[in-house]
């Protein structure tokens, strides 16, 4: 698939690209509870959740460029909507902490920043719980003139990078950043720009994107081609004619997620399985799909199209060591990626 010296040597080409991640970039805000100091609260018949601790993070597309800048992407932009509040300066300032450029970001006062409150209850002897999460999204479409920032930004930053990934996250059909608007002139981009990487990932659209490379696993790629489809698990084969089917569609190459299967990647004609790497850790998946990513369109960036195997393949060996992050959203350094290598051909 690809030997030592050449993994090195495209590890440091990664630290020349210049990658734009755009779409839905959420705040990860972890609450820490100590229960051993609640109190009833004199006005209500409710407890207290004493907070003595506090712990932010960019979430959604934010999980990509922090990927992204792990394995030493020289330099990130990030073009998102952020709302005029305490939570939209924090997000920013997590952005630029991880060493993100941020010249691109769009204040609007009327919108909210996405923001996942995620409270961690502590008991005795330092037991630790996560709660329900508390999910705080917009409920409404931006305004016109937002959208208008959002597109004069993208045709400004685009001559200047090598690659696009575009977050499109958001739930809900026009209530994030990537509109249908947006979405229509990425598309559009793509064809102008056919040597820049395009690169869309999204969880309930996936199959309205042309032109550009997409990455859906197993069972985004089969409610794309069975919208009704309400089973609960794709095999391999169904995925493989999904991949394929979707190539046909988007005229792009195509890569399926496949979880402890590997990743599927569909190009040329040509249908490649990478296998999944076995894992005797305990993994957690939150944000796997992101790490794979964050290796597919770097090497893209750097080896061109026709990499599209050896782009899979590192996707795929990234993700492996995000897994095993526990309790939080994984990424993984060129060390790490080396180590992990090294690790998997002395078993061979």
């Amino acid at each position: 698939m690809i030997n030592e010296r050449d993994l090195k040597a495209l590890l440091f080409q990664f630290q020349d690209l210049r990658i734009l991640v755009i779409g839905d970039f959420y705040l990860d805000a972890y609450w820490y509870i100590d229960k051993t100091r609640s109190t009833l609260s004199l006005e209500t018949p409710w407890h207290t959740n004493p907070v003595v601790e506090q712990r932010y993070s960019p979430g959604a597309a934010g999980t990509v460029t922090n990927n992204l800048k792990a394995l030493g992407v020289g330099t990130v932009y990030t073009l998102g909507v952020i709302g005029e509040d305490g939570f939209g300066g924090t997000l920013q300032a997590c952005l630029e902490e991880k060493g993100c450029r941020t010249d691109f970001m769009v204040s609007a006062p009327k919108w909210v920043t996405p923001t996942y409150l995620k409270p961690i209850h502590r008991g005795y002897e330092d037991v630790e719980t996560e709660g329900s999460r508390f999910d705080i999204e917009n409920q409404a479409p931006m305004d016109d003139s937002v959208e208008k920032s959002v597109l004069d930004a993208l045709q400004t930053c685009i001559s200047q990078v090598d690659g696009i990934i575009i977050g499109d996250q958001m739930p809900h059909q026009n209530l994030g950043v990537i509109t249908n608007r947006v979405r229509e002139e990425l598309c559009d981009l793509a064809v102008i720009y056919p040597d820049k990487i395009f690169f869309a990932d999204s969880r309930t659209r996936i199959g309205t994107y042309q032109n550009v490379i997409i990455k859906p696993n197993r069972f985004e790629a089969q409610r794309v081609l069975v919208p009704n489809w309400d089973g609960k698990s794709v095999d391999t084969e169904s995925a493989k004619r999904c991949a394929v089917a979707l190539a046909e569609q988007t005229q792009n190459m195509v890569f399926v997620t496949l979880g402890e299967e590997g990743i599927l990647v569909y190009h040329n004609d040509q249908l490649t399985h990478i296998p999944g790497i076995p894992n005797a850790d305990k993994t957690d998946p939150v944000g796997a799909g992101d790490s794979v990513s964050a290796g597919i369109v770097p090497t893209l960036c750097s080896l061109g199209s026709e990499a599209a195997v050896q782009a899979a393949y590192l996707g795929n060996l990234i993700a492996s060591i995000t897994v095993t992050k526990i309790g939080t959203t994984g990424t993984a350094t060129p060390e790490e990626v080396l180590e992990r290598y090294r690790s998997l051909n002395e078993r061979i």
